[in-house]
């Protein structure tokens, strides 16, 4: 009998216990093992629809609304589709179409866009631009990282916590034992239960923001508070992603005016998800714009008139928008291949530059400043040859062809000049001609180590490349 006591004592020692506080992961794993699975979903177009009242504490009853969002999202790009129905008199009131308002919002990587079809388009190039919107149109959605004071995804925000911990106990959020983080940050106080039975999503959350903290990047005044609530969160396991499709939200704002407090109840779901599409294929990220449209760039206020086949590129050497076909595209830049010279007339062999470095410069011989440049780089020509780096130069603009060889002829240019055959506008902003003259530099294998530089820092840009 005392030996059957004492295995039946062996083997419930053996029985993992999960409340002893060694069991319990720190704050980093949590983190890391909630970051693993949020960065799965980071390529998807999802349906959501979201039902909720608002209660104000000056009006008799509340007011209701319904969202119908479609987004699309590829980890770097996001295209929303928002269509909204405010100050439904219930919850089950119809909701024709033509009562919506509808908002597209789009980050191509490179701009943000907000527009309604067939009215102005507003444009910047600041990405805080469609976080914000993204936090306001998504409160509290869990698939989304859950942004609600912050306009960072939930993980990051936690891994900038002034404190974070993690309790020693799991807690019951629903029908799940969870660990919990307990963390105070710059946006507020965040409770956040971590269910490890569906891949460390969450299961439960609490944010609390009183006076002085910072809700999507501006301080809340005194006796300012709000509270975002998430509970009853639904998962669904989609091809080996446990996804949260739909969850409780209850937010509460107290302000100094008593009037201004309101209580909000919402109930968010996904009723369609697609993981990894093909989004180029979808056009997930091409605009829906109707010819004619206005659209304004908030940063230098220049106004565009939408075309079809136009498209807006940010040039990163200056930040610059510039509007042009679809097909052009800027092919040179620091870090990248130097092209063949296809598309220009120039008197040069393949064999001419093999385990060479090039100096290229692009101008305009009706310039005098593109006259300098080449009359400078060709008192080089033959000392650079000696160094393996061969110089060459592009007339970038249309002029006649026996002007161009008579003044070569006329000064002596020692290097090979040839022209641009095509459509200069486009040969330039292939190119990447900013100015005139601009100069190309590019290592023996054909990589652009500097660009954009003067005659004049030149030896510089050489000692930069040349191996110490």
């Amino acid at each position: 009998m005392k030996a059957t006591h004492v295995l039946l004592f062996i083997a419930a020692c053996c029985i993992p216990v999960h409340t002893f506080a060694e069991d319990i992961p720190n704050v980093s794993e949590l983190l890391d093992r909630y970051t693993a699975n949020q960065d799965r979903l980071s390529s998807f177009i999802a349906k959501t629809e979201t039902v909720g009242s608002a209660k104000w504490a000056d009006r008799n009853a509340p007011s209701f609304m319904r969202r119908i969002m479609e987004a699309r999202v590829d980890g770097e790009r996001i295209h929303l589709n928002t269509q909204t129905w405010y100050r439904l008199p219930s919850r089950d009131a119809p909701t024709p179409i033509e009562n919506a308002k509808i908002f597209y919002d789009l980050w191509d990587g490179d701009l943000y866009m907000t527009y309604r079809v067939g009215l102005r388009v507003d444009m910047n190039r600041d990405e805080k631009s469609i976080k914000q919107t993204v936090n306001v149109a998504s409160i509290g959605l869990p698939f989304f990282g859950i942004r609600y004071s912050d306009n960072e995804r939930l993980d990051t925000v936690l891994r900038q916590a002034k404190t974070i911990s993690v309790r020693d106990k799991l807690e019951r959020a629903g029908s799940e034992d969870c660990y919990v983080i307990d963390a105070k940050t710059a946006s507020g106080i965040y409770t956040i239960w971590i269910d490890p039975q569906h891949d460390y999503q969450i299961a439960q959350a609490e944010i609390r923001l009183g006076p002085g903290d910072y809700l999507r990047g501006d301080p809340l005044d005194d006796n300012e508070n709000r509270l975002l609530s998430i509970r009853n969160i639904r998962y669904e396991n989609i091809e080996g992603i446990w996804i949260p499709m739909e969850a409780d939200i209850h937010e509460e704002g107290i302000k100094p005016e008593p009037d201004q407090n309101v209580t909000i109840d919402s109930h968010p779901k996904i009723t369609q998800i697609t993981l990894n599409p093909d989004h180029e294929a979808l056009g997930s990220f091409v605009p829906v714009i109707a010819n004619g449209t206005t659209v304004i760039d908030r940063d230098s206020g220049v106004r565009y008139t939408w075309r079809e086949g136009m498209k807006f590129v940010v040039d990163q050497w200056d930040g610059r928008i510039r509007y042009v076909p679809e097909d052009w595209s800027i092919r040179v830049g620091v870090g990248r291949e130097l092209p063949a010279f296809e598309g220009i007339d120039l008197d040069i062999t393949a064999e001419d530059t093999k385990d060479k470095a090039i100096l290229l410069c692009l101008l305009d011989m009706n310039q005098r400043p593109s006259r300098n440049c080449l009359l400078q780089l060709s008192t080089r020509a033959q000392e650079l040859k000696a160094k393996d780096i061969v110089i060459v130069g592009v007339q970038v603009t249309k002029i006649d062809e026996s002007n161009l060889s008579g003044w070569i002829r006329e000064n002596n240019i020692l290097l090979p000049v040839g022209m641009v055959q095509g459509d200069e506008e486009k040969a330039r902003f292939y190119w990447g001609v900013r100015s005139l003259p601009w100069l190309i530099l590019s290592d023996k294998g054909r990589t652009v180590r500097a660009e954009g530089f003067g005659i004049d820092t030149l030896e510089e840009e050489l000692k930069e490349m040349s191996p110490p």
